[in-house]
């Protein structure tokens, strides 16, 4: 029951009706009368001085009902208890009635500000709220999207193979939000990048990662990914990872500004520069030239090796 209590105060969207509101700003103003005689032991204080913020509380967590009931409130108490003589409603100076009034154009100034702050913080709950909603609709119909997809390149594709090449292809594409969707759009580690398409799925003793820790953003790790996965599939298909002795050592640096990453195949088969470029090929390059990147490929007897370079943002 407390807990609901809690985040019905905390959380909730309306104020609070009237008789909440007018318990949930007597407990404010009572701690505030509490803090104020243990303040007066030490020495003397200004007697509004623990009011303002117990007027801040009031409104912010209780709503705008609240902290205006908090303002008369709190110059009750402070008229009784902490104006000479105390504990009377004594006459009031023109001194403490300007004080009185300061502290209530100031306390509406607060309940304001505090009414405004609320508002933006459920506004931005709810647009978050919102987004996840979207997200997970994006989510849901990109899965059935691929579901259709795979469906029909399967049943349109002669060659198995060719079909599978394509369908993980799609899967690439469609699942290119895995990597990114915590932090909407938050930046992403070039090491987990590599990890998550080329080391988990290909086999990670026979695939080296060397390299400082590099943050990518949203879109240029949603490009790499997809480069990433061409190679590694052409390695799987012609280059080292289609011998059992194969190995693919990848590491990157930065210099300048300029992030370099070096792929290189070693200990499979003999390779040469191709008559034709493949679709895998020209994606890759179509990829890399949209996001301002040079590739430099080689084709030594070793294996495949690429230079990827572009400058980091």
């Amino acid at each position: 029951m407390v807990k609901v209590w809690w985040r019905r105060i905390t959380y909730r969207r309306a104020d609070l009706g009237w008789f909440s509101a007018i318990v949930f700003a007597a407990v404010c103003v009572f701690a505030a009368a509490l803090a104020r005689i243990a303040l007066g032991l030490v020495g003397s204080t200004l007697p509004f001085a623990t009011f303002f913020p117990a007027v801040l509380v009031a409104a912010l967590f209780g709503g705008r009902v609240a902290g205006l009931v908090a303002i008369p409130m709190s110059i009750v108490i402070v008229w009784w208890a902490f104006v000479e003589p105390l504990y009377e409603f004594a006459k009031i100076t023109d001194v403490q009635a300007a004080n009185f009034v300061l502290f209530t154009l100031s306390s509406l100034l607060v309940v304001a500000l505090a009414f405004a702050h609320r508002k933006i913080v459920f506004d931005l709950e709810d647009q978050e709220r919102s987004r996840e909603l979207l997200f997970a609709e994006i989510e849901h119909r990109s899965k059935n999207i691929l579901a259709v997809m795979t469906s029909l390149v399967n049943q349109t594709v002669a060659d198995k193979a060719e079909a599978q090449t394509l369908i993980e292809r799609m899967r690439v594409v469609a699942d290119n939000h895995d990597l990114l969707e915590d932090g909407d759009g938050a930046p992403t580690d070039l090491r987990d990048l590599f990890v998550a398409s080329v080391q988990k799925p290909y086999g990670g003793k026979r695939i080296e990662l060397t390299g400082p820790d590099v943050e990518l953003n949203a879109d240029r790790a949603r490009s790499l990914r997809l480069v990433f996965h061409e190679m590694a599939t052409n390695a799987v298909k012609y280059g080292a990872l289609s011998d059992a002795k194969g190995r693919i050592k990848i590491d990157w640096s930065v210099n300048a500004g300029v992030l370099t990453i070096n792929w290189s195949e070693q200990d499979g088969p003999k390779v040469a520069a191709p008559a034709k470029y493949n679709f895998g090929s020209k994606l890759i390059n179509a990829t890399l030239k949209q996001m301002r990147a040079t590739l430099e490929p080689t084709f030594a007897e070793t294996g495949y090796c690429y230079r990827i370079s572009f400058a980091q943002e």
